[in-house]
């Protein structure tokens, strides 16, 4: 790794410091394609809504890089125990020496991975590519590229008019084992799609009599004007009849009934073709083309 230069420091961030240095500086560079990282948020106030709701908190996961009183570089974590891994927000580097800053940041996080880390990832634009260098330096291999999809308000004009019915305790179970054969190791579980269920998460499905035939999870962030599809899912034998573009075009639906939400987007994986085309026709515009690196990790 490349050494870093002695008129640099590394501090931790304080909590006064999240909202006023941490989170602008993250959403700043955010917005460049070629800087930009998945985890991260391209406003301010969205990156202040998401660094509160990390766990651990910003003030014992992040650690920012300094030329002076200069801020050059942050890097920092969220992690999930059930899954064992860690999720690195960043690097996010504002310097010529953009290498040497990325490395003394990654070495200087490591050792506050809490003990159940097993697993660390990195997701980033294929545009980032110093990020992708330091990710191949430090030991990550591909885990696969996915799309980010963005579509706005005015383009519901072209959007068919399906419905969907909303959840019902009769299909909870059901729905638990279908996620769990589609999505094993989701950051949700279907338990936890359940739980989240309020006015701003939506479960909509569609149904055969008993059988639940997919279900689509949706959420909106009013106050940002945005909406979310977080997850589409049709039953293998109830593939071929247009279900997953019913279930889309009601979440739409849904969310844009919400006069707040402005725009909406969702993840899809750049392998699942026909999902991908999915999209598009509906409507969807590709905004990204993400990757995801991973990597083993064991404390030394």
């Amino acid at each position: 790794m490349s050494p870093l230069p002695q008129k640099f420091t590394l501090r931790p961030v304080a909590r006064e410091q999240v909202a006023t240095v941490l989170a602008p500086f993250l959403a700043r560079l955010n917005r460049e394609p070629e800087r930009h990282i998945g985890y991260c948020d391209d406003t301010p106030e969205m990156m202040v809504d998401t660094l509160a709701r990390l766990s651990p908190v910003p003030v014992d996961t992040f650690r920012l890089a300094f030329e002076g009183e200069r801020l050059v570089g942050a890097f920092g974590f969220d992690t999930d125990a059930r899954l064992g891994r860690a999720w690195l927000f960043g690097p996010q580097v504002e310097h010529e020496a953009w290498h040497a800053v990325a490395d003394a940041l990654f070495t200087a996080v490591c050792p506050l991975l809490p003990e159940h880390v097993r697993k660390l990832e990195l997701y980033y634009d294929v545009r980032n590519t110093r990020c992708h260098e330091a990710a191949v330096r430090w030991g990550f291999t591909s885990a696969g590229d996915s799309y980010v999809l963005r579509f706005e308000r005015d383009g519901m004009t072209k959007v068919p008019h399906e419905t969907a019915e909303s959840l019902t305790p009769a299909h909870h179970d059901a729905l638990k084992v279908l996620h769990h054969e589609l999505w094993p190791v989701s950051w949700l579980t279907g338990e936890q799609l359940l739980e989240k269920q309020d006015e701003n998460h939506r479960l909509l499905v569609l149904t055969e009599g008993p059988e639940l035939l997919g279900y689509v999870f949706a959420k909106v962030q009013p106050e940002f004007g945005e909406g979310f599809i977080e997850h589409v899912a049709v039953a293998e034998r109830a593939r071929g009849r247009g279900l997953g573009r019913k279930l889309v075009a009601a979440a739409l639906r849904w969310m844009f009934s919400r006069d707040e939400v402005k725009v909406t987007h969702l993840v899809a994986r750049a392998e699942n073709e026909p999902a991908v085309r999915l999209y598009r026709r509906l409507g969807y515009q590709v905004l990204h083309l993400m990757r995801a690196a991973r990597r083993p990790f064991q404390r030394s």
